[in-house]
């Protein structure tokens, strides 16, 4: 009967897992992020599987004869999926702290030193039985190596997870900063899932507390989508304003709204068609990630509507002025990259709040301002 339960709670967390990958592959890109993002709920998923087959042909003795043999086999996999799914969430985390040490060969070779010891441990279980052993009556028993196999992973994910949370500090968006201490918290859960392995084996822990999170991170990346621009991968308008009502009352500096339109946009529509132009607005929201993902304090960027983009930043006005000069320095360099018969160029209104300013009428200052800087365009070129 306790197989039987056992088997019941790890088939439970399958088919949510399987259920988290299947939303998670239908999302409208493949970024970096959502790529590790599957790769950890795959990892997982086969994870769970092992050791939810392992019940079945062990504890509830399908097949008795080949009992032994499936015993290690799955137990084997469980072991190894479980630490590649932690490495998994490691590169999700990096590309979620905007870091490279998953897309550097070089810092790409250092994180597999771990991997590559768990994954030791495991093969040498074969014969030194340190990791795990099976009793009399083929009793799964912990070994010496398992405290040492949480014990990396524990450390693991928590230089990844301090890493994540010192960059929250800059982060100045309420969502995705509350997303980023969600996935966070991930080496807490496998903290808690190895504390209550002391309670022993009849109690599907680790399966149970890794399930949550993932679902938890899979419903934070999910409201994270829901506030993005489809196309370009930036905040949407909806998501804009709401986050203006929250940063004119939770503002330490200066605040400075960046108004921005592409010159002569409507001309790359009627002469190279829409998908070109849908090109040219991708490439114009990538200037600004370039531009803004090494500022000290993360600018805030928003799609507002057609070839219009809004960056709102807490900074002194040098330093606005500075992001501006970036921000052209990156689209400069796209276009030169893009080698397309036509050039990208952003024309540029800034807005400085006061107080008593509301959303609306700080967009309106940047909006007045650009007018202003469109006016003294040369004529649009034929």
């Amino acid at each position: 009967m306790a197989s039987l339960l056992y088997a019941e709670i790890y088939l439970i967390c399958i088919i949510i897992v399987a259920l988290c990958l299947y939303w998670s592959s239908r999302g409208p890109t493949n970024s970096a992020s959502e790529l590790w993002l599957r790769i950890t709920l795959i990892s997982f998923l086969i994870c769970f599987i092992s050791n939810f087959l392992f019940t079945l042909f062990n504890g509830i003795k399908l097949i008795p004869g080949i009992a032994p043999f499936t015993s290690y086999l799955f137990k084997t996999a469980y072991h190894a999926m479980l630490c590649v799914g932690v490495y998994g969430w490691c590169g999700y985390a990096d590309t979620e702290a905007r870091g490279t040490l998953f897309h550097n060969k070089k810092t790409l070779a250092l994180t597999l030193v771990p991997l590559a010891g768990l994954m030791a441990l495991i093969v040498t279980n074969l014969w030194t039985g340190q990791l795990f052993t099976f009793g009399e009556g083929l009793v799964y028993d912990r070994g010496a190596h398992f405290q040492l196999e949480m014990g990396i992973m524990v450390a693991f994910t928590a230089m990844f997870s301090i890493r994540l949370l010192l960059l929250t500090q800059n982060e100045t968006d309420p969502i995705k900063k509350s997303h980023q201490h969600l996935v966070a918290s991930f080496p807490l859960s496998l903290l808690l899932a190895w504390a209550f392995t002391r309670v022993g084996e009849g109690v599907p822990v680790i399966c149970v507390i890794i399930t949550v999170e993932l679902l938890c991170l899979l419903m934070g990346t999910s409201s994270q989508q829901i506030s993005l621009d489809k196309l370009t991968q930036v905040n949407n308008r909806q998501n804009l304003l709401s986050f203006l009502d929250y940063k004119l009352v939770n503002h330490d500096e200066k605040l400075f709204l960046l108004m921005m339109d592409l010159d002569y946009f409507k001309t790359i529509n009627d002469s190279y068609g829409h998908l070109e132009g849908d090109d040219a607005l991708i490439r114009a929201a990538s200037a600004l990630k370039m531009a803004c993902g090494s500022f000290k304090r993360r600018p805030y960027i928003a799609r507002y509507g057609g070839d219009e983009f809004i960056v709102v930043v807490e900074c002194t006005r040098p330093e606005a002025d500075d992001l501006i000069v970036r921000i052209r320095e990156a689209l400069d360099k796209l276009n030169e990259n893009a080698h397309k018969p036509y050039t990208l160029k952003f024309s540029i209104g800034v807005g400085e709040y006061h107080p008593g300013m509301n959303a609306n009428a700080l967009i309106e200052s940047a909006d007045n301002a650009l007018y202003e800087i469109k006016r003294a365009r040369p004529p649009r070129p034929h």
